[in-house]
């Protein structure tokens, strides 16, 4: 009877640590890190083209603002050409030079201006879908953390449950059995008993000497196996 309270107790250990194991495990296993990784690096992502996508909108504002001075400029030197003001031809040829200057420069700021227009329909549009990557992954991310959530919830209940019935499980063992039980254990990695089948040890996958053989049907009997030093049982 006692070596089958004692059996029954190393089932109920190996399930607690086995359990603990799971409670250890699961944050790992979860996938959380893995997404609140990609969360921030989408993030990160997002921040840099955001940040990029400002500063073109700012060169573009300054091109604009540049093309319209020279548009202004073009204005002022066109008025100051024909009100009678200047009658040197020479003065008059520099001014139409300038003039023509003027417009290739407006030209070549209106082409950079179309090109970066262009650019940022394009950075908008990833921005956009950037924004939706970053929504998704915050939502993987509270759906791992709340299923991580149950989970050790569930396990820590399960643990609990262990425990209790392994404290009611104990106070039916003897002393004796019980200080052997934990001195075995310690040395077995926590599988002090093997189960005895068509003459074996479970523990360790040798031969029971005939001389062992009787004492295992007094289930009183501490028989241990030669070769690994567990307990054995005979159930």
């Amino acid at each position: 009877m006692q070596l089958k309270l004692l059996w029954d107790l190393q089932e109920l250990d190996l399930a607690i640590r086995a359990t603990e194991q799971q409670i250890e495990e699961a944050p790992a296993l979860s996938g959380v890190d893995e997404a609140l990784t990609r969360l921030e690096e989408l993030k990160q992502l997002l921040t840099d083209k955001e940040l990029l996508f400002k500063e073109d909108q700012k060169k573009l504002k300054n091109l604009e603002m540049r093309t319209q001075k020279i548009v202004e400029d073009r204005k002022n030197l066109k008025e100051n050409m024909y009100d009678g003001t200047v009658s040197s031809v020479k003065e008059l040829e520099q001014m139409q030079r300038k003039m023509e200057l003027l417009a290739e420069e407006k030209n070549g700021l209106e082409e950079e201006i179309l090109i970066l227009m262009e650019s940022l329909e394009e950075e908008e549009s990833s921005l956009e879908q950037l924004k939706k990557e970053v929504e998704s992954a915050a939502e993987d991310l509270r759906e791992k953390e709340t299923m991580l959530k149950e989970k050790l919830a569930r396990l820590e209940d399960e643990l609990k449950s262990l425990q209790e019935k392994r404290s009611r499980h104990v106070k039916g063992i003897e002393p004796k059995f019980l200080d052997r039980y934990n001195l075995l254990a310690e040395k077995h990695n926590g599988q002090p008993l093997a189960r005895v089948e068509d003459e074996i040890c479970g523990g360790c996958r040798v031969f029971i000497s005939s001389a062992l053989r009787g004492h295992l049907y007094n289930p009183e009997a501490m028989v241990y196996c030669e070769n690994c030093g567990r307990l054995l049982v005979k159930l």
